[in-house]
């Protein structure tokens, strides 16, 4: 059953239908209104709102949130807001070495979250199951029923698909949401992870306000996500912004470089070990840093010259190095760029996938109950 299933006046005259939706999207958009409040802005007859806030709140869509005092002192008029916490919905980032849910309520509020590592030879089947483990677990004994969910992992996904990921090998091919949906029993969809982190920083983290932006996973891997008038663009086939496949830029290899040329030993991942030499002024590492924000903002620069975004956000663990690495960057794209866009760190850190996934999984249930009362 879908969300729009469950939604009251389905049994009735397609008006009726419609006037429902339109009384609950406006609750569900603003704030606490009473009868009259509701007729106003809907331009419905009273007796016609009452009955559909009624009927909304009976199928627990809506609460009741108290009285208006009424200025003539009769008797006070009872306010109508929306239940957001009639049910939940749920964001998974699903990577390589980790999993990471987070479940909220129908406007947004966390409820929980959590996060587990998993090992990386884990088969496509494994690692769902241990999503799907950690989503149950975390989910509290009393949350009610879960109405969608969307995933985000690394690579190409189109259709909810796996087409490419190169991160995770055997991956590719694996019919994420499909997977996800069976297991969970709701709708649930499947965007590549920095898709999902451009629109969370989008929403609620560095790039508030800002409708066009680049987003950079900058970790043990180089990847990107593309905003475009406010909503992730994946383009014809899921790969837009995979700019890192070009063999000229060295992205794919840019990670292990950077520790290689900074002396660290074969086997050990010490990131933040260089990121703190270089601060201290060690010639090799400022040298290693120097040479990675150099074919960081070789790539950033091609997307932007192709994009033309107003701010680029940088996030994965090279980004707590702030300026250490940012100083750099913004000097090469200084180099390759006409005009130099914002350049910000992200807001929301390991977060953003998990966050841009429940962001995704309200948009899906916005869709459900509004989509008829456009």
């Amino acid at each position: 059953m879908t969300v729009g299933d469950a939604l009251p006046g389905g049994d009735q005259s397609a008006l009726r239908h419609l006037n429902t939706r339109r009384v609950l999207r406006l609750l569900y958009e603003g704030p606490s209104l009473t009868i009259s409040g509701v007729a106003r802005e809907t331009g419905l007859s009273r007796p016609t709102v009452q009955g559909i806030l009624t009927s909304l709140v009976e199928s627990r869509h809506l609460v009741l949130d108290g009285f208006d005092n009424a200025p003539t002192g009769g008797r006070p008029a009872q306010r109508y807001r929306f239940a957001a916490d009639a049910g939940v919905v749920a964001g998974l980032d699903i990577g390589a070495h980790a999993v990471s849910v987070r479940i909220a309520d129908l406007a947004g509020a966390q409820v929980a979250a959590a996060r587990a590592a998993i090992h990386p030879d884990l088969d496509p089947a494994g690692r769902i199951d241990a999503a799907v483990h950690l989503l149950r677990r975390t989910m509290p004994a009393d949350a009610p029923r879960l109405w969608a969910a969307c995933a985000g992992s690394p690579g190409i996904i189109a259709d909810g698909v796996v087409r490419l990921s190169v991160a995770i090998p055997d991956w590719t091919g694996t019919a994420l949401a499909k997977e996800l949906t069976a297991r969970l029993g709701c709708p649930v969809s499947a965007v590549k992870d920095a898709n999902l982190a451009v629109l969370a920083e989008h929403r609620v983290g560095a790039a508030q306000g800002v409708d066009h932006v680049l987003y950079v996973h900058a970790g043990h891997r180089l990847g990107v996500g593309v905003l475009v008038d406010g909503r992730p663009f994946g383009g014809g086939r899921g790969a837009a912004g995979e700019i890192g496949r070009h063999p000229g830029l060295g992205w794919e290899a840019a990670p292990r470089k950077l520790l290689s040329d900074a002396g660290v030993a074969p086997g050990m991942n010490s990131r933040e070990w260089v990121f703190a030499q270089a601060r201290r002024g060690d010639r090799r590492a400022v040298e290693a840093v120097d040479d990675y924000a150099r074919a960081l903002a070789e790539g950033v620069g091609a997307m932007v010259l192709a994009m033309d975004p107003q701010l680029v956000v940088v996030g994965g663990g090279v980004a707590r190095a702030g300026e250490t690495v940012m100083e750099p960057v913004r000097r090469h794209l200084a180099e390759i760029l006409y005009e130099l866009p914002g350049l910000a760190i992200s807001a929301l850190g390991d977060d953003a996938v998990a966050i841009g996934a429940v962001e995704t999984a309200r948009d899906a249930v916005r869709g459900e109950l509004f989509t008829d009362g456009s």
